[in-house]
């Protein structure tokens, strides 16, 4: 059994929420640019790993806005899997250096 306390939708007016959804929203559009225009591969996994970010902060959103708390251990679990993820890709992309045998 996991007790995990939550935070009461009241407690967080709404138009805080729809402002921060918005926000998040546009966020998103400005990741995707970054993906697309991106001029070299580094650039594009940068963005590719803020947009998993924001995914992760709409979870949240979400999680708060319908009193849910088990979006918080979804959002801990994909956090985990990003940074893993972004190190593996982190040193693919790394140059080889010659002198770590």
């Amino acid at each position: 059994m996991c007790i995990v306390s939550s935070i009461s939708p009241e407690v967080i007016p709404a138009p805080v929420i729809l402002l921060s959804a918005g926000m998040l929203g546009l966020s998103v559009v400005f990741a995707l640019i970054r993906i697309i225009r991106g001029p070299t591969t580094p650039d594009r996994v940068i963005g590719v790993d803020l947009l998993a970010g924001l995914v992760m902060a709409g979870l949240l959103i979400a999680g708060i806005s319908s009193g849910n708390p088990y979006y918080l251990q979804a959002v801990l679990g994909f956090a985990v899997i990003l940074f893993l993820g972004t190190i593996a890709i982190a040193r693919y992309l790394s140059p080889a250096n010659d002198n770590d045998s």
